[in-house]
């Protein structure tokens, strides 16, 4: 075998190797989340809207409320090695009143589907200490005029574990606390505050007085 063709094989077996560990010899996650969730640096509601307001927008990109945990949050276009193209979005903790939450934490990934308004969410459901796990799927629901995007609970119910901490607990706590009853769906979800409809910071269904 030629000393070429020995050198020709190293190079695709080395570049084999770190696709699949992913960039800079780190994991490749594929069409999953990671095991843990990240916190990612300089992220606040302020360079949020300035990131989103430099570039064209998909519907189900903006910042978000989550209103029965009290955070704000923010949807973006991201790609990565490490990540299957799939793994279009990822959801980031701007603000929360659970201090020990930072700003910047990523609490889900969102993979479209051949249904615009369909997409499959993943949110992590635990917190052991400070770090989030257990992402756990479901089908969320971009409403018509993009707005609000809503899942349900029980698409997940069965995910979690139970020997720590809930994250998210609005969603998950009815798996230890309470019954569910078979094809009932109680959704929840986000509320876009931006961009807002009317380009003016109005909320739908909000009376404006003038």
């Amino acid at each position: 075998m030629s000393l070429i063709r020995c050198i020709i094989i190293f190079a695709v077996t080395f570049s084999c190797v770190l696709t699949a560990r992913g960039d800079e010899g780190t994991d490749y996650y594929g069409d999953k989340p990671p095991v843990e969730s990240i916190v990612l640096p300089g992220y606040s509601e302020e360079t949020a809207r300035d990131r989103l307001s430099s570039t064209p927008m998909q519907p189900i990109e903006g910042i978000w409320e989550y209103p029965d945990e009290m955070m704000t949050l923010v949807i973006e276009r991201f790609s990565s090695p490490q990540f299957s193209r799939k793994l279009k979005y990822r959801i980031v903790l701007l603000s929360a009143d659970d201090m020990s939450l930072l700003p910047g934490t990523v609490i889900g990934y969102i993979a479209e589907s051949a249904d615009n308004e369909k997409f499959e969410l993943w949110l992590y459901s635990e917190l052991d200490g400070k770090i989030l796990t257990g992402a756990s799927k479901c089908v969320a629901t971009l409403d018509s005029d993009g707005n609000s995007l809503t899942f349900v609970r029980n698409e997940i119910k069965m995910r979690v574990r139970f020997n720590v901490m809930r994250f998210l607990p609005k969603i998950f706590r009815f798996i230890s606390l309470s019954p569910y009853k078979d094809g009932e769906e109680l959704p929840v979800g986000f509320r876009k505050v931006f961009p807002s409809y009317d380009n003016n910071g109005s909320q739908p269904g909000e009376v404006r007085y003038l």
